[in-house]
């Protein structure tokens, strides 16, 4: 008994609630405690135990098992009714069999002791008990501490979404915008990133009163850092094109190409590039070049035919080689055909049949569309894509880019008659 007298420094704190009606076995429990340096607190009797659980929190409950008024079987259960802050039970008890294990178990309890016992099976009962109320400490602390960092990246979370919906309202906002084109000049466009901002690209810039330049590329990659990567070649983009118009020169595109591409490998070493078409188109007379660098081939859309004439030969990509070639090639869009640029994200796309978008569809679509009132075509073409899009799991940024050149005599369809007639 000397041995056990010695301070315990790791029961020192502990408060233990001893529950026992009979005088003489509480005494002789909390004499027991008492000699293993733990916080005692008596009750006679599990409405008394309720009464001091009041105003005391306990660590651990000693009980026993028959007594008067409520029966430690019950007051185990009522302690046990939120059992993730509840007290170790240690439920005292005369009877051995199998069945009053597993009745006190059920019952909520912890563990239990047979009567009589000596004072090293309380001790190490005890220390049981008190490694498991550590733990619980412990992982309640660090339950804490997860719900802290989840409300942190939480809130991180929510100010990257806003930044996010920040950057696509910019992207949308460096689109074309028809009073700062050429008079006449209908243009039809569509962005969708897969992952809110985008890699895709496109612009028209006015180089003089009846000429344009315009581009539509597509960076490598998703997300932000693709959307960081496509203004920075927009910019690009825009300078050289203003930069050559201001010399009243028009832009040749091989050489527009050529020195993104230099500027890319200088800033990124080859491991950022991207796809692009770029062209100038002069209004007046339909003759235009374009230089395809790596991208979905571009195409004429006869506006009385529907027909398409592919252009390109496919071509490096922008920034990934030191030594790439880019060429220009010359083309022809008469009055009413218009010229369409696309990222490769819509042709991943499905339509109700099942079947991927195809050249011929997107065609036909806008062939359609560009056929109803002018002021009711870009937001009838938003609505088919977005509705179509939609029903997709968008895998990669989707952009499209029709330029249309002027008719001075156009027959429009009514709502119904576009309704009918389309493709997709």
């Amino acid at each position: 008994m000397a041995e056990l007298s010695k301070k315990n420094p790791t029961s020192a704190g502990c408060q233990v609630l001893v529950v026992e009606d009979s005088v003489a076995e509480r005494l002789r429990l909390v004499a027991m405690l008492n000699n293993l340096e733990y916080s005692v607190t008596e009750a006679s009797n599990g409405i008394d135990a309720m009464s001091k659980m009041q105003a005391t929190r306990f660590d651990i409950i000693i009980s026993d098992w028959r007594m008067p008024l409520m029966t430690g079987f019950d007051f185990c259960k009522e302690v046990k009714k939120e059992p993730e802050t509840a007290p170790y039970f240690i439920l005292l008890t005369s009877q051995k069999t199998i069945q009053d294990l597993v009745a006190a178990m059920d019952a909520g309890a912890d563990d239990f002791i047979a009567k009589p016992f000596a004072v090293e099976e309380l001790r190490v009962r005890l220390e049981a008990g008190r490694r498991v109320i550590e733990l619980r400490q412990s992982l309640a602390v660090q339950n804490q501490e997860i719900q802290k960092t989840l409300t942190r990246e939480s809130s991180v979370l929510t100010k990257l979404r806003n930044d996010l919906t920040a950057a696509e309202t910019l992207q949308r906002a460096l689109l074309p915008d028809a009073i700062d084109l050429p008079a006449g000049v209908n243009i039809l466009h569509y962005f969708r990133g897969a992952q809110g901002v985008a890699g895709d690209a496109y612009n028209i810039i006015k180089l003089s009163a009846t000429a344009l330049a315009f581009y539509l590329l597509d960076v490598s990659g998703h997300g932000v850092k693709a959307a960081m990567l496509s203004f920075y070649a927009t910019q690009l983009l825009t300078s050289v094109s203003r930069l050559s118009s201001d010399t009243g020169n028009m832009p040749n595109p091989a050489e527009v190409a050529h020195e993104l591409n230099q500027r890319f490998l200088n800033e990124f070493n080859g491991n950022d590039y991207l796809t692009m078409v770029y062209g100038v188109l002069d209004l007046e007379t339909g003759q235009g070049s374009l230089c395809q660098a790596g991208h979905p081939h571009p195409f004429i859309l006869e506006q009385d035919s529907g027909d398409t004439c592919t252009l390109g030969q496919g071509g490096y990509p922008v920034g990934m080689l030191p030594h790439a070639t880019f060429d220009s090639i010359c083309f022809e869009v008469k009055p009413g055909d218009g010229i369409v640029l696309s990222s490769d994200g819509i042709f991943t796309v499905r339509m109700k049949s099942g079947a991927e978008i195809q050249q011929r569809h997107l065609a036909g679509l806008l062939n359609l569309v560009s056929c109803v009132e002018p002021s009711h075509q870009q937001s009838k073409l938003s609505n088919v894509l977005d509705a179509l899009l939609s029903k997709s799991d968008l895998e990669d940024d989707v952009s499209m880019l029709l330029i249309q050149r002027p008719l001075p005599q156009r027959e429009y369809k009514s709502q119904p008659e576009l309704e009918a007639g389309l493709p997709l």
